[in-house]
């Protein structure tokens, strides 16, 4: 009798980027996203299809950034002086200058007040999501 092994199914996710963060996906410079929580949560293995609106959204073709493999995908919240990621035992709480900084710039902005301004701009805070890496 021969065993099967099956091979687990990887999912594609769709994300689009604003034109902002465009070169920073292209050139491998951005390396992480922080989005709400969506329905389906990505996992290790997914792949992550990074796209740009080239026009209005929802009435323009898509660009297309890449394509990555998820490596890691968790809870995240952004809170005005520090971050905090969930792991399965706990979290880990950014509250240092040089990680929130080292964070920043894995997101694609060139430090850390400007992700925070960004986010409190855009959604408000604190803002609960997920963290993408790839």
């Amino acid at each position: 009798m021969s065993q099967q092994t099956k091979t687990p199914t990887r999912r594609r996710f769709v994300r689009t980027f604003k034109p902002q963060f465009a070169p920073a996906v292209r050139a491998g410079t951005k390396r992480q996203t922080i989005r709400p929580w969506p329905k389906r949560v990505p996992l290790p293995g997914d792949i992550i299809d990074c796209r740009m609106w080239t026009g209005r959204p929802y009435n323009s073709p898509q660009e297309k950034l890449g394509d990555h493999e998820i490596t890691e995908a968790r809870g995240c919240t952004i809170y005005g002086d520090y971050v905090k990621v969930f792991y399965r035992d706990g979290f880990e709480c950014l509250m240092d200058d040089s990680k929130l900084n080292e964070f920043a710039a894995a997101d694609g902005f060139p430090d850390w007040d400007t992700m925070r301004n960004w986010f409190s701009n855009e959604h408000g805070l604190p803002f609960p999501g997920v963290l993408i890496k790839w």
